[in-house]
């Protein structure tokens, strides 16, 4: 099964005035001071961003459209909205003729998003990226009237929409003023995150993989973010190797310990970061203490061109909670619910140089074996509530590289990003 990507902007044009009187923001006066009064009567009104529940809507409206626009061999994996603002310059500068984006009438909501589809190819079948965004770009023109209407349907914050248009990031790449995500001067250091979870379930630890989409070069992860519901001390271990881990559940000597320590929980709404250095932890029993030495996040790397490298991330049993349980991992329930018990694993989040997919969830550690997919201890399929500082182009000047070790190059100093 080959895997097909769209990254780009699909605008949202609202009717300025009736927009704004029901989503303006700004600052108001408060009448007690003269500088505060001053400042807020200098602040240009502009309208309110698109919240969680609107994302939401927008999402499941486009998905609806994209499920009826694409060929029924053509499988939709994924929709996701990475960014929002008004009026962006490159985007009007390759906005489709005949939209009038600079009509002062008009106010124009431009959402940065990525689609991620599939399908099976065989000898007279075969999509590249660029056919999954045409049939976006093109279908949604079409389509536009009645989506327009299942969204004002969805949200009121939709209320105003008059139209709504697409366009690719290769497009803006070619504008005065590109998106940061696909700028040339982008970061080579990145974040790559899971969204948190409003109700998320939770164990012992999570087995998951990461791979790298087709043709995106190797990338090195440099550093490890989780969530728990414990406020409090625990203590964790990552275990990591290359390749698949569907084989290998419960057999601990076939990974590699990658990072090991203690670090306070702070609750399912925030990180809590891997400790990146080795370190010494303190362990109290009694009026004994006992020193025990840690390792921090060794740096490891995933194959491009579609590599694979898996992780088992656990909580031990050194410290628990106070009703003598483990202090759990937390991860989200499956993506589709009826795959249930089921090995079957979905996509959690892309982006242009990493994927992340679905696990087990494992209620024990150490980990048990599960040679037949049986065991009590494993439940299946959870997503990973993980994040990953990584660095894009390790290989810098060979960008395209997608082996390891980087080929030897004389030394020279990545570019400086331009600032966001």
């Amino acid at each position: 099964m080959e895997t097909l990507y769209w990254t780009g902007v699909v605008a949202i044009l609202f009717d300025r005035e009736e927009h704004m009187k029901n989503h303006k923001v700004g600052v108001e006066a408060s009448g007690t001071d003269e500088k505060e009064n001053t400042a807020a009567n200098d602040v240009v009104p502009t309208a309110a961003l698109m919240g969680k529940v609107e994302e939401v809507a927008l999402e499941r409206t486009l998905i609806s459209t994209l499920q009826i626009l694409l060929d029924d061999k053509i499988y939709l994996a994924s929709l996701d909205i990475k960014g929002q603002t008004y009026e962006q310059p490159c985007v009007e500068a390759v906005f489709p003729l005949g939209w009038d984006r600079d009509d002062p009438s008009k106010l124009a909501l431009d959402v940065t998003m990525r689609i991620t589809a599939r399908y099976i190819p065989n000898a007279v079948t075969f999509y590249t990226d660029k056919d999954l965004g045409d049939v976006f770009i093109s279908g949604l023109g079409k389509a536009q009237d009645a989506t327009v209407r299942e969204l004002k349907n969805a949200n009121s914050f939709f209320n105003a929409v008059t139209g709504m248009a697409a366009v690719s990031e290769e497009d803006l790449a070619e504008a005065p003023s590109a998106m940061p995500s696909t700028s040339p001067t982008r970061d080579f250091d990145q974040l790559f995150e899971a969204k948190l979870d409003s109700t998320p379930t939770g164990s012992n630890g999570i087995v998951f993989s990461v791979k790298t989409p087709k043709g995106a070069p190797s990338v090195l992860l440099e550093g490890m973010k989780f969530v728990t519901n414990f406020e409090g001390v625990l203590e964790y271990e990552v275990y990591s190797k290359l390749g698949s881990w569907k084989n290998f559940v419960g057999r601990s000597n076939e990974f590699d310990l990658i990072a090991s320590g203690q670090v306070t929980g702070k609750g399912p709404k925030t990180w809590v970061d891997i400790i990146q250095g080795d370190h010494v932890g303190t362990i109290v029993k009694g009026n004994e203490t006992t020193s025990v030495n840690y390792v921090g996040f060794k740096k490891v790397y995933v194959l491009g061109d579609g590599g694979e490298r898996s992780f088992y991330f656990t909580t031990t049993k050194r410290f628990l909670k106070e009703d003598r349980t483990a202090i759990p991992i937390l991860f989200s329930s499956p993506i589709n619910s009826l795959s249930e018990s089921l090995r079957q694993y979905a996509m959690v989040t892309t982006n242009s140089e990493l994927e992340l997919y679905e696990g087990d969830g494992v209620l024990d550690y150490p980990w048990p074996t599960d040679p037949n997919g049986k065991s009590p201890y494993y439940r299946r399929p959870r997503g990973p509530i993980i994040a990953f500082n990584y660095d894009r182009s390790p290989c810098f000047p060979n960008v395209n590289f997608t082996g390891w070790p980087c080929p030897y190059v004389q030394k020279t100093r990545k570019p400086t990003p331009r600032p966001s």
